[in-house]
């Protein structure tokens, strides 16, 4: 066993960690976490022997839970909001094309408070929430009455969206996170 062997045994395992990770951050960040690790593993042995390189494993392991735990989060924090924004969107529309509702003005406001609610819990793609709730409006309003006035919500959603991530950006610190 040379004494590179222990560093490379270490990254090996580190690397089979990192699946705690979800597969996108793992493949933009994995390779550059893996050899980080390695080269600290390799500095900690020569510097402090066996009991450096169990302290830098344990504060590792801590440090790779907690932030797999919050990129996790962000992951999975797309795959309920997406779907979630689908039908708050769907149902506006719905209110919307109703007969009888004739209440541009509170329609607008729900799809604007709607995006910026979502540009502010995840400011990273605020079109996107734009076009998930207010794409819908159009949508009906051209199918059922070929209303193409109706394509001015999607102003109103980018608007509320972007507003949202202003929001977030103003009220939490300079790191981006609440």
């Amino acid at each position: 066993m040379s004494a590179s062997d222990p560093p490379r045994f270490t990254e090996r395992v580190y690397r089979a960690l990192l699946v705690a990770y979800p597969k996108d951050f793992r493949d933009e960040y994995g390779a550059h976490m893996a050899q980080v690790f390695r080269d600290q593993c390799g500095e900690k042995l020569r510097r402090s022997g066996a009991f450096g390189l169990v302290g830098l494993w344990l504060r590792t392991l801590l440090d790779l839970a907690a932030t797999a735990l919050v990129e996790r989060s962000k992951a999975m924090r797309m795959k309920i909001l997406v779907p979630a924004a689908l039908v708050l969107g769907l149902l506006i529309a719905l209110v919307d094309t109703s007969p009888g509702w004739d209440d541009t003005g509170v329609t607008a406001a729900a799809v604007f408070a709607c995006c910026g609610l979502l540009g502010a819990i995840h400011p990273m793609r605020p079109w996107l929430w734009a076009l998930v709730v207010g794409l819908w409006i159009p949508a009906l309003g051209i199918a059922q009455d070929w209303n193409y006035a109706s394509l001015l919500a999607l102003v109103v959603a980018l608007a509320g969206a972007y507003a949202g991530k202003l929001t977030r950006y103003i009220i939490a610190p300079a790191n981006g996170r609440w």
